[in-house]
Order: structure tokens, then sequence, then C-alpha cells
């Protein structure tokens, strides 16, 4: 906490917390305390995805193999007739139009799908076929889904929302996900996420008990584990140390260097920001992180959040 980049570590096992530091005010304790709004980065991805879940629990949308063809903003692109699980997989056959980066290729190089309404970036998806599904990860696909469930469940889209954070999870300070300058109707929700560190922790085991209990969201949670797909990723270096996993499932990192025969659910984001979850053992790590990506500020992964999964405490 001295000399990296950390804001906080948490581990939860057991229902306890077991270690509990936060940056020291000689460090970053001017800017950040137990009320401060973290930034998520892409562990919103999964996120995104457990909200999927309790609007497929809810009855807003069937399952995770049906697709978006009664969506107007999808009609006649790439992702129309594409079953859902094949979006939360980044699995959607677009890797010859969109990289790691949320930028596009050929004639749109530099185009931001992350900073446009969904409306906006699928002009120039219409028309073209997927190619080959393979693991393809890009910010587009949960901002798709996202706007989705907005789209089914109308009114009722913060209803969800409260029902997840408020009323499952029961959040301690106020959440949220950041909403672009566009109108709803053109798809302006984003997975961009911010809560508290602690609250990052009672989402986490809201969670893991889903999975535990065997809910409807906890079936939910093991169906995309079970259809989780390998990452084949030959360009490891778009990945940091933290969230090399070797499968995807649902927005989740799955099968973990040292832990390939344990169900952890990880989320991962840029500059170190991380969650596992170890649903059979109770266990839980979150980290939050100003910053991971440059030699000088890499914290020790395998220390922080393997190990404590692996061997608990």
């Amino acid at each position: 906490m001295q000399t990296k980049a950390l804001l906080s570590y948490l581990y939860f096992q057991d229902d306890h917390i077991i270690i509990d530091e936060i940056t020291p005010k000689n460090r970053f304790g001017e800017f950040v305390n137990n009320e401060t709004k973290l930034r998520s980065n892409s562990v919103s991805k999964s996120l995104v995805s457990y909200v999927l879940g309790h609007a497929i629990c809810e009855g807003y949308i069937e399952g995770v193999d049906s697709t978006m063809n009664d969506w107007p903003l999808v009609k006649n692109t790439l992702y129309e007739n594409q079953k859902l699980i094949d979006l939360i997989n980044m699995n959607a056959g677009d890797q010859k139009y969109i990289d790691s980066n949320s930028s596009m290729g050929g004639f749109m190089a530099g185009y931001n799908t992350d900073t446009n309404s969904i409306y906006k970036t699928m002009n120039f998806f219409k028309n073209i076929k997927k190619s080959k599904p393979v693991y393809n990860y890009h910010d587009l696909l949960p901002n798709i889904i996202f706007n989705y469930i907005l789209f089914k469940s109308g009114n009722d889209f913060q209803k969800i929302l409260d029902k997840v954070y408020k009323e499952k999870a029961k959040i301690k300070n106020s959440v949220y996900f950041f909403k672009l300058r566009e109108r709803e109707e053109y798809g302006n929700a984003h997975n961009m996420f911010f809560a508290t560190r602690y609250d990052y922790l009672r989402i986490a085991k809201a969670v893991m008990d889903d999975y535990q209990n065997d809910t409807c969201v906890g079936k939910y949670l093991k169906n995309i584990y079970e259809k989780r797909i390998p990452k084949n990723n030959k360009k490891p270096a778009l990945e940091p140390h933290y969230q090399r996993s070797s499968s995807y499932g649902g927005y989740f990192h799955l099968d973990y260097p040292g832990l390939k025969k344990r169900v952890v659910f990880g989320m991962s984001g840029y500059g170190g920001q991380t969650i596992l979850i170890d649903v059979e053992n109770s266990r839980i790590v979150v980290i939050n992180s100003s910053h991971y990506n440059n030699t000088k500020y890499k914290f020790n992964h395998k220390k922080l959040m393997l190990n404590p999964i692996k061997k608990g405490k």
C-alpha cells in the first residue's frame, strides 16, 4: 500500500472480512476514504451480466439462448440473429470490425464505439455477416446487452437495478452506471460503474450467495459457467497478469492459473481493478487500484489475488 498504486484491498472469507486495507493518508488518503466512489473500468462488464441474470429471472428476457430480433437498433446488423450467450461470451464473430480497444477498423479507423450510442454505432454494422466466432474482448458488446435490457424492461429498468443493488446486494452508499448524452431510445446506457470499496464487496457477496443458494440468478451463473469458452488468446499482452484466465463466460473471467479446477468468477478492469469470487469456498478478493499497467506500479497479483483464493487465510 505504501509503494504501489493500490487504493483498497479486501479479503473476505466465511462471512468475515479477514483483511481490510485502504491507502494510507500519506499516499492517496487525501482523495480516497470508505465513501469514495471508485471507478470499475471493465469490472462493470461482469456487473452488466449480473443485471442480465436478474432481467431474465424477472421475465423481461427469455434467456441466454434468445436473440435480439425484436430490437430495432440491431435490425439488419451483424448482431441481430445472434444468441445473447455469444455476445456475453465475447464470441460474436466481429473480430474483423472491432478490436480490444473498442476501435473500428478499415474505413472507420479511429471511431470509438465506447463513447457513441448504439444507434450511431450500429450504422457501421449493417448488412455485414459475422466471421467464424472467436473470443474477441471489447467494450461494445456489454453496452449492447445493457441497452437491450433497457429496451426490454422499459420503465422498469430502474426497478431491475434497484432489485440487484439495493435489495439483493444491500449497498450502503449510492452506486451508478454512466449514461451517454443521447436519447434513451438510441441506446444511452453505458456499462461504466462506480461504487465504494465495501459496496463492491457487498455486490460480490450477492453473486456468491446467489450461486450457493441456487436461486434463479444462481442458476443463470451456473449456466454461463457451463457455457464458457476458451480464450485461446494469442496476444497475452492485451491481458495483464491479473486477468490472464484461460476461459471466459458471461462477461466473467474463468479458469485462472493454479485455480483451473475451482469455480472462481473473476471480474477485471484496467489499472488493476479486480474481484475474485470462489463460490465453493466462500472466499472473495476485492482490489481497487489507480494504476497497474506500468512496471513501477504492478502489484504482486499472485500474492494478493490467487494465493488467498487458493489457500485461504
